[in-house]
């Protein structure tokens, strides 16, 4: 006997019926050379590495994701071991404008490294970092204090 799938059984039942859209830019990631694609998900706007996952947005992105349920789970995909050994290169310029980052530390959480550029003010994270960022947790008060602030 076959068996054959009706349109109906690809409905899903519960859940947020919005997919995460793919388009790839013409922007490389600064660090690993690989092509951005740009990811949405309910409106929350990111370019994101193909290669080593890292995340290039806005601020305003940031904040608008830190406050949409599982915002992170679609968009940092990424491992944070991924992140922690792109850490390490951090003499990068944006992907947009082509200057030369600034090094920074992410204000409530000093152990995570950041890079921000000062002509578009834009923002790279590493693999992981979005997460981190968006839950504040007692094992970051660990971190804090083991990786310490960016030199």
């Amino acid at each position: 006997m076959k068996y054959s799938r009706t349109p109906s059984s690809k409905k899903r039942v519960w859940g947020d019926t919005s997919k995460p859209t793919k388009k790839v830019s013409n922007m490389e990631c600064p660090k690993c050379n690989r092509l951005l694609e740009k990811k949405v998900f309910k409106n929350v706007e990111v370019e994101r590495c193909s290669g080593c996952f890292g995340i290039f947005c806005t601020h305003e992105a940031i904040e608008q994701g830190k406050n949409v349920w599982l915002a992170e789970a679609v968009l940092d995909i990424g491992y944070e071991t991924t992140g922690a050994r792109y850490d390490s290169v951090d003499d990068i310029e944006c992907p947009e404008c082509r200057v030369k980052m600034d090094k920074v530390s992410a204000p409530d959480q000093p152990h995570i490294w950041l890079e921000v550029c000062p002509q578009c003010d834009k923002v790279f994270l590493d693999a992981g970092e979005f997460k981190d960022l968006k839950y504040k947790t007692l094992l970051d008060k660990y971190r804090d204090w083991r990786k310490g602030k960016r030199p």
